[in-house]
């Protein structure tokens, strides 16, 4: 049975079906999928909405939905097997067929019942929780009459068993005016703001949409990061001298070209919104395992400020044919530095560590004679410095390690590198 209060406080995000890098497929190891499964991104969500589909006209008497994601059955196979309790949606595409067609449909109120009850069949027949409506132009041409009439006779079909949601934008005419509120809320269990196209979610509020109802989306594929994302949620919504907190998060997406920035923040997230766990083990090493093909460190990013903050790695083979792109390790905290190329690989770098405000850290690291950040910091005591060299005939080909929560002193929280180890191969 359903329950709107799962939505409280739930972490979500948006998923298709582009697949990365060039020449993989889905099960490939080094595959922007195989990496949501390799880093148990699955396990750290509460819900997923999985895109994109259509509506189904090829029986006019009797439409359903349809999909161009021929990797469905995977996404939601491996979803389950790392979640079970996921909640999944069907992400309904915004195009002018699909408009057209719904307008067909909603014009008859006999095919909009059949509508209803196939898409409510639709997702029981294919392992689904719920139907998410993307809720922008061309769809939100619909009238506020036509989007009543559609919600209800969804919310009728879908009962206690099925979830609908609306994910919706406000930088278009309609994308507002054009709901029907009263049917938003006694249907929708969740409304996924579009928030990068949102430049005041008060605007919902004001037209009639239960606050309660309201989540934050984060634009992670435009380089949005989990604790920028995370400051927006928390500040909430301002309406009529009220703050309204935000029923949930939800991220735009997991699987662009820019998949392992936006997989990293999606694991970063769950830890800024809950502000756990404390420490966060990591080892690359069990990623670089898995690989059908041997590969070295091309290229480290690390971020640093007054200690070091993450580091990221990408692995290549000799030749560069197969790539592996390793997820940050650390949070958002210091600055991003310029990648360090490397181009036979790694066999040494050095650390030092010390106490911060109390803690064992990592404050610094050098690689090929550049040191992040430049100069331990005064704060940093009882400084160490650790040289490691790889055997020979060895390489370094990852890094494992902890990183550590840690308050900032002009309030909030991050994590920061509090350990790291050679991976040797």
């Amino acid at each position: 049975m359903k329950k709107r209060a799962n939505f409280t406080g739930a972490i979500g995000a948006w998923l298709t079906s582009e697949l990365h890098p060039t020449g993989a497929t889905y099960s490939s190891p080094n595959s922007n999928f195989s990496s949501i499964k390799l880093n148990g991104i699955y396990g750290t969500l509460d819900y997923l909405s999985i895109g994109w589909f259509g509506v189904d006209m090829s029986n006019p008497t009797s439409p359903t939905l349809s999909t161009s994601n021929t990797y469905l059955a995977q996404q939601v196979a491996d979803a389950r097997a790392q979640n079970p309790d996921i909640i999944i949606f069907a992400l309904l595409a915004y195009t002018d067929e699909i408009t057209t067609d719904l307008q067909t449909i909603i014009a008859d109120p006999t095919l909009l019942t059949t509508f209803a009850n196939n898409v409510a069949n639709f997702l029981g027949n294919n392992g689904l929780n719920g139907f998410d409506i993307d809720w922008e132009q061309p769809t939100s041409t619909l009238t506020q009459e036509q989007c009543g009439a559609w919600l209800n006779a969804l919310g009728a079909a879908f009962g206690d068993t099925y979830y609908l949601a609306v994910s919706a934008s406000s930088n278009q005419y309609g994308n507002v005016e054009n709901l029907n509120a009263d049917a938003v809320n006694a249907n929708v269990d969740v409304f996924n703001l579009q928030s990068y196209w949102v430049s005041d979610p008060s605007v919902f509020i004001a037209h009639g949409i239960n606050a309660d109802l309201l989540g934050f989306g984060a634009y992670f594929e435009s380089g949005v990061t989990a604790l920028e994302a995370y400051q927006q949620y928390a500040a909430g919504i301002q309406y009529n001298g009220q703050q309204y907190p935000y029923q949930s998060m939800i991220s735009w997406r997991l699987d662009s070209s820019n998949w392992p920035f936006e997989q990293s923040q999606q694991l970063l997230l769950r830890q800024y919104m809950t502000g756990q766990p404390n420490v966060v083990p990591f080892n690359d090493g069990a990623i670089l395992n898995v690989q059908t093909t041997p590969t070295l460190i091309q290229s480290i990013v690390i971020r640093s400020g007054d200690v070091v903050d993450a580091i990221q790695c990408t692995n290549a083979s000799s030749d560069g044919s197969y790539a592996v792109q390793l997820l940050q390790h650390g949070g958002d905290g210091g600055n991003g530095n310029d990648p360090i190329s490397l181009t036979n690989g790694l066999t040494a770098f050095s650390y030092v560590t010390g106490n911060w405000y109390g803690q064992q850290f990592i404050a610094q690291i050098t690689i090929n004679g550049t040191s992040y950040p430049a100069a331990v910091n005064p704060s940093v005591s009882n400084p160490q410095m650790h040289q490691v060299t790889a055997p020979t005939g060895k390489t370094i080909i990852a890094f494992s390690g902890q990183t550590q929560y840690v308050n900032l002193a002009g309030g909030g929280f991050t994590w920061v590198l509090a350990q790291i180890n050679p991976v040797f191969e």
